[in-house]
């Protein structure tokens, strides 16, 4: 007995190890996944950088960009699709590896992530974007402010937004998305949509009824260009991406995606 006691009990440990085995297996299987993906966050709707096709999907030079970063790494892209605000704190939560998603480069934001050039100079002025003509006697943002109750359009979360704010005597309408702002405008219900100049060569190309005044930035409010969000921690990730962007700027291969996606303005 004491000896059947002895293989049964072996049989028993046998068996509970294989299934202890087993059930960890999704757990390694998971942790493999996740070394596999590149997930990347944007907000779809600002186009050239992302927006939706008529199909549904999502297109643009930032997620051709990131199909690129992602190919290089070797590695399955995954794209989150999300509010612009939330973009930086998914980003330190760990919730996405990257922030591809038309980001300018300031100094406020490079307090929080890290953030690598990949598109435009620096940036020295904004665009004003009407339906079919200027106002009258509207030369600046300075003269809207001294029509009766005037607003404007920007886009949620954005650089333009940040700056109409500067003028109390202003309403500033936030949406998501860059078309929304715009058919404000176009209704009526709004003076102007601000936008930065890449997306206002964008939208006229699409809309040839739009007008575009030129805003001047000073030095404190002057953009960087655009960057990609690296979390701090992540000094490899980000020194393997600054490496891919390089790489793709020697090649001619980033030149060609902006030449695809962008055109200069007239």
């Amino acid at each position: 007995m004491p000896s059947n006691f002895k293989i049964i009990f072996a049989l028993v440990l046998t068996i509970m190890l294989v299934l202890g085995w087993t059930k960890m297996k999704p757990f390694q299987t998971d942790d493999s996944f996740a070394q596999q993906t590149l997930v990347i966050g944007l907000q779809s709707g600002y186009p050239p950088f992302e927006f939706m096709d008529a199909n549904g999907k999502i297109i643009g030079f930032d997620v051709e960009l990131a199909e690129q970063i992602a190919s290089k790494l070797g590695k399955t892209l995954v794209i989150k699709d999300m509010e612009f605000e939330g973009e930086i704190l998914s980003l330190k939560q760990g919730k996405i590896d990257l922030i591809v998603s038309g980001m300018n480069i300031t100094p406020s934001r490079l307090k929080e992530i890290a953030m690598i050039p990949y598109h435009g100079e620096a940036a020295t002025s904004l665009s004003l974007v009407f339906w079919n003509e200027i106002p009258q006697g509207v030369h600046s943002i300075e003269d809207i402010a001294k029509l009766p109750n005037p607003s404007i359009t920007v886009e949620s979360g954005s650089l333009p937004e940040d700056y109409i704010n500067h003028y109390k005597n202003i309403h500033a309408k936030s949406f998501q998305g860059s078309l929304a702002p715009l058919m404000d405008v176009k209704y009526g219900k709004s003076v102007a949509n601000l936008v930065q100049t890449d997306v206002a060569t964008y939208l006229q190309e699409k809309h040839p009824e739009i007008k575009i005044l030129s805003i001047p930035l000073s030095k404190d409010d002057a953009i960087l260009g655009f960057g990609i969000g690296v979390k701090k921690e992540n000094q490899g990730l980000f020194q393997q991406v600054q490496h891919i962007i390089q790489e793709l700027k020697a090649s001619g291969e980033l030149k060609q995606l902006e030449n695809k996606w962008f055109k200069e303005v007239q």
